[in-house]
C-alpha cells in the first residue's frame, strides 16, 4: 500500500510537474510569438514606409529631370545667354547637394532651402516659358507625397513607441522624423 501512495505520488508529482512545464513552455510560446508579430508589423510599416520615401526621391529627381530638360530646350532653341545657362546649370547642381534625406526632413530649414532654391529655379523658367501648369503639377505631386510619408511615419512611429520594449530582435528600433511645415 505504501508503494502504491508512493507511485501515485510520483505520478501526481510528475504531473504537477509536467503541468508547470506546460504552462512555462505556453507562456515562453505567447510571448514569442507576440514578438514575433510585433516585429513582423513592424517590418511591414518599415517597408511601407521606405517605399514611401522611395516615391518622394523619385518625384523630387523627376522634378529636377523636368526642369533639366526645360533648360535644355530651351538653350537647344537658343533662348538662354551662355550666362542664364551656366546660372540654371550651377542652381541645379546645387538643388542636387541641398536635396533633403530620409534623416533630415524633421529639419524645417533644410527642407525650405531645397523647396525655395527649386521655386527659384521654377520662378525664372516660367517668366521665359510663360507656363506654369507643368510645374503646378510637379508641386502637387511632390506635396502628395510628402503628406503621404508623414501619415505612414505617424502611424510607424506611434507603433514604435507603444512597443520599442517586445522590438528587442530589431537592430535599429527609432522613430522617423517628419516634414515640419507641409504646405
Amino acid at each position: 500500500m505504501m508503494k502504491k501512495l508512493s507511485l501515485i505520488g510520483a505520478v501526481l508529482a510528475a504531473i504537477a510537474c509536467a503541468c508547470s512545464t506546460s504552462n512555462s513552455i505556453h507562456e515562453r510560446t505567447a510571448t514569442f510569438s507576440k514578438a514575433d508579430s510585433l516585429t513582423d508589423a513592424y517590418l511591414v510599416l518599415s517597408d511601407s514606409l521606405l517605399l514611401s520615401w522611395n516615391r518622394i526621391v523619385s518625384a523630387e529627381v523627376d522634378k529636377a529631370r523636368a526642369l533639366q530638360e526645360i533648360i535644355n530646350d530651351l538653350d537647344n532653341a537658343s533662348l538662354l545667354s551662355d550666362e542664364l545657362r551656366e546660372s540654371f546649370q550651377v542652381r541645379m547642381e546645387q538643388l542636387d547637394r541641398i536635396r533633403f534625406t530620409q534623416e533630415t526632413v524633421g529639419d524645417a530649414q533644410v527642407v525650405e532651402d531645397y523647396d525655395l532654391a527649386f521655386q527659384s529655379i521654377v520662378d525664372d523658367l516660367e517668366k521665359i516659358t510663360k507656363d506654369k501648369e507643368e510645374f503646378t503639377f510637379l508641386e502637387e505631386h511632390s506635396i502628395l507625397n510628402r503628406i503621404s510619408y508623414d501619415s505612414l511615419a505617424n502611424v510607424f512611429n506611434a507603433f514604435v513607441q507603444k512597443n520599442k520594449p517586445m522590438l528587442k530582435e530589431v537592430d535599429h528600433v527609432d522613430e522617423k522624423p517628419l516634414f515640419v511645415n507641409l504646405k
